[in-house]
C-alpha cells in the first residue's frame, strides 16, 4: 500500500508517523509545492501513479481540480480528521463554531481529567487527532475540537455528544459562502443517531434560523431563557429535561468573567452532565481561569494594562473582547485576510475604543471600513512591535492595550499563538525609557 500525504504541518507528521509504525509506505506533497489549477492531466498521472490512498491535512484548500483528479481515479481519499477519529473507539465529545471552541472544550477536559478514566484533548488545537491514536487505552473520553476545515471533508466522523456553540462569518476566503460555511460547521452532526447528543446555543440567530437536521437528540443553552437542556435560574446553572429540573452550580463558582465565558460554561456542563449525569464535578469550574491568547492579561506598566487575544481571528471574537472593558482601550488589528468586510466591527465597535493601530496584509480592508464610518484615530504600522510602541505613547493611566487582531495571523507568524507569544515577549521587555527610545517620548 502507497499513501501520499498532502501537508506537512502537525496533521500531516501526525499521519507520516502513524503509517510509518505500521510499516505502511507514504510520503509527503508540500502543501506550497504545487499548483494543483496548473498541473495537467500527465503531471496529475506521474503524482498519483500508483497511490492506493491520499490524506489531505486540514489547512489544504479542497482544490477542484484535484479532487476531480483524484474521484477519476478511484483513490481512496480522508481530511486527517477522519483518517484519525475513524480509528478512534472511545466515546467523543466534539466542539464546534465560530468562537468559544478552544475555551469550552478546555473547561470540559477540565471538569472531566479526574473523572474515572480521564479525558484527553486533540483537533484544532495543535494536537492531530492521528496523534491521539496509539496513546489511548479505550477508556479515556476524547475531547475534540473542530475546525470547519476539519468537517469539510467528513465521512463516517461521530461524535456522541456534539456541540455547536454559535456562527458568525469567518473564513470566507475558503468557503467563499455563508452558506457553505454554515454546512461545513453542521457536518458535525451528519452520522449522529437517536442515542446521541446535539447540543445548540438558543441564543444564536444563525443556528436559530438555520437549525441543522440531525438524528441526535437536541439541547440547548442560553443565558437569556429557559430551556431544553442548560440555563440561568436564580443566579445559577440549571439543567430542564422536561422531566426534573436540576441545579448544576452557581454562577459565583465561575472563576471565568464575561457573557461570552458564561455562554461557554453552560455548554460545557451540559456536555459533561450529559455524559456523567454527575453534578459534583461541575463544581470545579469555579477553578478554571481560562486558555492562553484570549483576552489573556500580560503586564501592568505605568497603569497600562496589555491583554494579549491573539486568538481573535475575526469580527465577532474582537467584538467580545473589546466589549469586555469598561476602560479606555487602544486596539491592535490586522493580519491575513480572511475574505470578510469590517464594516460590522467599526459599525459596533465601543465608545471607550480610543486609538488602533493596523498592521498586516489586510490593513486596507481596515482603514476603508473605519473611515466608512468615521472612525479617526487609526494609524498603519509596519509590524506588530511598531503598534505596540505607538498605542504605548498614546495610552494614559487606567487605559489597556488589547491585541485582538480580527484577522489570521499568516502574513506574518506562523500561526496565532506565534503572533500570541511575540506580543507577550514585546511586552515583557518594556522598560519604560528605552522602550520608546527612538519612537518618541510617552507623554
Amino acid at each position: 500500500m502507497k499513501v501520499m500525504i498532502i501537508g506537512s504541518g502537525i496533521s500531516g507528521k501526525a499521519v507520516f508517523e502513524y503509517l510509518t509504525r505500521r510499516e505502511i509506505e507514504c510520503f509527503y506533497v508540500e502543501e506550497k509545492g504545487i499548483n494543483f489549477n496548473k498541473i495537467d492531466d500527465i503531471c496529475f498521472d506521474n503524482l498519483l501513479d500508483n497511490i492506493d490512498a491520499i490524506v489531505i491535512s486540514p489547512g489544504i484548500n479542497l482544490d477542484k481540480s484535484l479532487l476531480f483528479q483524484i474521484k477519476k481515479r478511484k483513490i481512496a481519499f480522508f481530511g486527517e480528521f477522519e483518517f484519525g477519529s475513524t480509528k478512534i473507539s472511545n466515546e467523543i465529545i466534539a466542539v464546534t463554531g465560530t468562537n468559544g471552541k478552544t475555551t469550552t472544550i478546555n473547561i470540559i477536559h477540565y471538569l472531566l481529567k479526574n473523572y474515572n478514566a480521564g479525558s484527553v484533548i486533540g483537533g484544532n488545537v495543535g494536537i492531530a487527532v492521528t496523534s491521539l491514536i496509539d496513546r489511548l487505552n479505550g477508556e479515556e473520553i476524547v475531547i475534540l475540537e473542530c475546525s470547519s476545515f476539519q468537517l469539510e471533508t467528513i465521512k463516517k466522523f461521530k461524535p456522541h455528544i456534539a456541540v455547536i456553540l454559535n456562527i458568525t462569518p469567518d473564513h470566507l476566503n475558503r468557503h467563499k459562502t455563508m452558506s457553505n460555511y454554515i454546512n461545513c460547521k453542521y457536518k458535525i452532526t451528519k452520522n449522529q443517531r437517536e442515542c446521541d447528543y446535539l447540543i445548540l446555543n438558543a441564543d444564536d440567530e444563525i443556528i436559530n434560523k438555520y437549525p441543522p437536521k440531525t438524528n441526535a437528540k437536541i439541547f440547548y443553552f442560553s443565558t437569556k431563557k429557559k430551556v431544553l437542556g442548560s440555563y440561568i435560574k436564580n443566579n445559577s446553572i440549571y439543567f430542564n429535561d422536561n422531566e426534573k429540573e436540576i441545579k448544576l452550580l452557581d454562577i459565583d463558582n465561575i472563576g471565568l468573567k464575561g457573557e461570552h465565558n458564561l455562554s461557554n460554561v453552560l455548554a460545557s456542563c451540559l456536555a459533561v452532565y450529559l455524559e456523567t449525569k454527575n453534578t459534583q464535578i461541575l463544581k470545579n469550574v469555579k477553578y478554571f481561569t481560562g486558555v492562553p491568547h484570549r483576552i489573556e492579561f500580560v503586564k501592568k506598566v505605568n497603569g497600562i494594562e496589555f491583554y494579549n487575544d491573539s486568538k481573535a481571528t475575526n469580527i465577532a471574537s474582537t467584538l467580545v473582547a473589546v466589549k469586555s472593558f469598561d476602560c479606555g482601550i487602544n486596539l491592535i488589528l490586522g493580519g491575513s485576510d480572511k475574505g470578510c468586510s469590517f464594516d460590522e466591527l467599526f459599525q459596533k465597535l465601543p465608545s471607550n475604543v480610543k486609538n488602533i493601530a493596523v498592521f498586516g496584509e489586510n490593513w486596507k480592508k481596515i482603514a476603508f471600513s473605519a473611515n466608512k464610518f468615521k472612525f479617526k484615530n487609526l494609524s498603519f504600522c509596519s509590524n506588530l512591535s511598531e503598534c505596540v510602541q505607538l498605542l504605548y505613547k498614546l495610552s494614559s493611566c487606567g487605559d489597556v492595550i488589547l491585541l485582538s487582531p480580527a484577522s489570521a495571523s499568516f502574513d506574518s507568524f506562523k500561526n496565532f499563538e506565534e503572533r500570541g507569544n511575540f506580543f507577550k515577549k514585546i511586552v515583557e521587555e518594556i522598560d519604560d525609557e528605552s522602550f520608546v527610545a527612538g519612537f518618541g517620548e510617552k507623554k
